[in-house]
């Protein structure tokens, strides 16, 4: 019998890039800068637990390669650690440039 499942990296950025995929889209689509703002905040919280889900998987990762006697990781994985901060960042900046063009209509 096997215990519970370890977070894989792989894993984890296929579960979150979907939906950060999707709230680009909508972020795309939206018709007022409150929409797009709170398109951004719900694309923001996403990305943090991206984030968080990711750092959890990456230490799972080093713990299992330092057991196997392998201690530096390929650049994909370097990569997908680093792209939830990515979308943190954009996701925040995206925030308060609509938080700031609040009233504002499209295209003024």
């Amino acid at each position: 019998m096997s215990g519970p499942a370890e977070p894989d990296l792989i894993k984890v950025t296929e579960i979150f890039l979907v939906p950060s995929s999707f709230l680009v889209a909508a972020l795309g689509t939206a018709d007022t800068n409150p929409h797009r703002t709170s398109v951004s905040l719900i694309g923001l919280v996403v990305s943090w637990l991206w984030w968080v889900c990711s750092r959890e998987a990456l230490a799972e990762k080093r713990s299992s390669d330092a057991a196997a006697g392998t201690a530096s990781h390929s650049r994909r994985v370097r990569i997908m650690s680093w792209l939830p901060i990515f979308f943190v960042c954009c996701w925040a900046v995206s925030v308060v440039a609509h938080a700031i063009l609040w009233n504002r209509p499209l295209g003024h």
